[in-house]
């Protein structure tokens, strides 16, 4: 059900990224403009990476993936409250590096290479 799930939402991300391009690619784009995105696009945007994160976690190692997605999933109000706290320690960072660095934190590794 997660898999599916998870698919669905890369798909969608895949599709609105063609018509509704933002500037998350750009070398300058960092955590602090998530700051200033409407609630709703940083809740698409988290939603959006952790469970891509989640489902690629789930193709290596499923414990992993159960701890992304039960930390996240399990109460996505606090986990952004989370990720927005640690975006604004870090403001000139990449949001997707901050987000991988709380999931590493929380869950281990995301290297899958050396395993």
């Amino acid at each position: 059900m997660i898999n599916r799930k998870c698919i669905a939402v890369a798909i969608t991300v895949a599709c609105l990224s063609v018509t509704y391009p933002q500037d998350v690619t750009a070398q300058n784009f960092t955590s602090a403009q998530i700051v200033d995105w409407p609630q709703e696009s940083r809740q698409f945007y988290f939603r959006t990476s952790i469970g891509m994160a989640g489902l690629i976690a789930r193709q290596n190692d499923e414990v992993q993936a159960e701890c992304i997605d039960g930390w996240y999933f399990g109460d996505e109000a606090r986990a952004q409250a989370h990720i927005l706290d640690v975006m604004g320690t870090y403001p000139t960072y990449h949001p997707l590096g901050v987000i991988v660095a709380i999931l590493e934190k929380r869950c281990g590794a995301l290297r899958y290479v050396d395993r």
